[in-house]
């Protein structure tokens, strides 16, 4: 039990430090607001990013279903300079519960998003 509370007291602190300027349930709730407007223009819109030819065929928005696969922070990586911030949402065609892709935002120390990535399987 001692390892329990020692691991839940070790996550409380680093979700203080980690998530000073934005809560975890906000980096979230902008990660799937953002694609929503993404999957809205794509099924909806213009398509203004040209990826519908991406998604499965005859695909439609109702057909897509969300799972949360992470929110990490990255420490070091080759293609940011300082610590990140990543949420990850998988795209789920639910009919068959099968894997789309993943739609992953990028935020920096600030809370601010520095990239968006959407990668189609």
């Amino acid at each position: 039990m001692k390892t329990l509370k020692l691991n839940l007291t070790m996550k409380e602190k680093l979700n203080n430090i980690i998530f000073h300027t934005k809560t975890k349930d906000q980096f979230i709730e902008e990660t799937l607001s953002s694609l929503s407007g993404l999957l809205d223009d794509v099924f909806t819109g213009n398509d203004e990013n040209k990826i519908k030819k991406e998604f499965p065929p005859d695909i439609q928005i109702e057909d897509i279903g969300i799972q949360l696969r992470n929110v990490s922070l990255l420490m070091e990586s080759k293609e940011f300079i300082t610590p990140s911030i990543e949420v990850s949402i998988d795209l789920i065609l639910e009919k068959m519960e099968y894997e789309i892709g993943t739609y992953t935002l990028i935020f920096d120390e600030n809370g601010e998003q520095v990239d968006e990535v959407l990668n189609i399987n």
